[in-house]
């Protein structure tokens, strides 16, 4: 008998704008789901991440040691062929693309692939796969000034969807300050797992009529909490057709989340009652809201507290397997990176 997935509608309030309905899975903790999945995070100390796919690295990734910035050099991966293709005839056989039944229709396409696929993309845990809304650049968070403590995060939405046309075999970002006239790298952004398609490649143009005839299938994310953005986990071709196109994709968001039973004391009653008392007061001032108090009051007397995770498996053989590995690679691949940025990404000091 084959381990299921269990499956219930999402009732969390996760602080960000949705377009549909959303799942929240119950994986499994037996046969297949106990082994890494196909896309994992491996880490060690000070701050070094190795991104897998299967056995190889998509990239590796180095935090500053003061969590001001990050850099990452893409790795042999290939991601080509490790999910499912997407069929014109499955791409029109969802009827009102946009709508609760759409949404609902590739959330259960997407959680029986997840279910039959051998290594799959998740492991044992909760998870949530919901629709989502991009924000605005200049609306999204900045980075973290000190790493994430705690038991998880709320995630961000999506920001700057462009970002995944661009990959560099290496890049260096700073976190902390803006260049003359550009924010600053915010939380968020968008990192292709692979290279974009030429424009005029065949599968770009079948996926821009899609888009034109409002038939386009959502192009699934997976937040990297560690670095609080969100990986093109499938959809690449889709989501730079859309961009031809002057729109912006459908967009699923996939993560595995921590949840903790909130503590019935009295803080939490004298905080209910506030937040009661505080409705109360915001509809005097303001019938209109009705709704925006509907959606708080849910949030201020809810069960659980449900945040973001990202499960990081050791990295083997430790900094020093880290620093070999991405040595030799850029040796091999003929990465060109600046004296002092390849410094400060190879260090393993900390």
């Amino acid at each position: 008998m084959k381990p299921r997935i269990a499956v219930t509608a999402d009732d969390t309030d996760w602080r960000m704008p949705g377009d549909g309905p959303g799942l929240l899975l119950t994986v499994p903790s037996w046969r297949h789901w106990r082994q890494r999945p196909l896309l994992h995070v491996e880490a060690t100390r000070p701050y070094l991440l190795r991104v897998m796919l299967g056995g190889q690295p998509l990239f590796w990734m180095r935090v500053d040691d003061w969590w001001n910035g990050c850099a990452w050099l893409r790795g042999p991966a290939k991601l080509a062929d490790a999910f499912p293709r997407i069929l014109a005839e499955e791409a029109r056989r969802h009827p009102e693309p946009g709508s609760p039944g759409w949404w609902a229709a590739w959330t259960r396409w997407w959680t029986h692939h997840f279910e039959t696929s051998e290594p799959s993309l998740l492991h044992s845990g909760r998870w949530c796969l919901r629709p989502l809304q991009v924000a605005p650049v200049a609306q999204a968070q900045g980075y973290s000034t000190v790493p994430i403590i705690g038991s998880g995060v709320l995630p961000e939405p999506p920001c700057e969807l462009h970002a995944a046309l661009r990959f560099p075999p290496f890049r260096s970002e700073d976190w902390s300050w803006a260049e003359a006239g550009r924010l600053p790298e915010r939380s968020g952004g968008v990192m292709p797992l692979r290279a974009p398609s030429p424009e005029d490649d065949g599968r770009v143009k079948a996926w821009r009529k899609h888009v034109r005839d409002g038939t386009l299938p959502p192009v699934l994310l997976m937040y990297f909490a560690l670095a609080e953005r969100w990986l093109v986990v499938d959809g690449h071709d889709r989501l730079h057709a859309a961009l031809l196109e002057g729109r912006e994709p459908p967009l699923l968001g996939l993560w595995s989340f921590t949840e903790t039973p909130v503590t019935e004391d009295l803080s939490t009653l004298f905080r209910q009652d506030g937040a009661m008392k505080a409705a109360e007061l915001r509809l005097r001032a303001k019938p209109g809201e009705v709704d925006a108090v509907n959606r708080s009051l849910p949030r201020d007397h809810a069960l659980v507290h449900r945040l973001a995770v990202t499960r990081a498996f050791p990295l083997r053989g430790g900094a020093a397997t880290w620093q070999a590995e991405v040595t030799a690679w850029r040796k091999w691949s003929g990465v060109t990176v600046q004296p002092d940025d390849w410094a400060d990404f190879v260090s393993t000091r900390g």
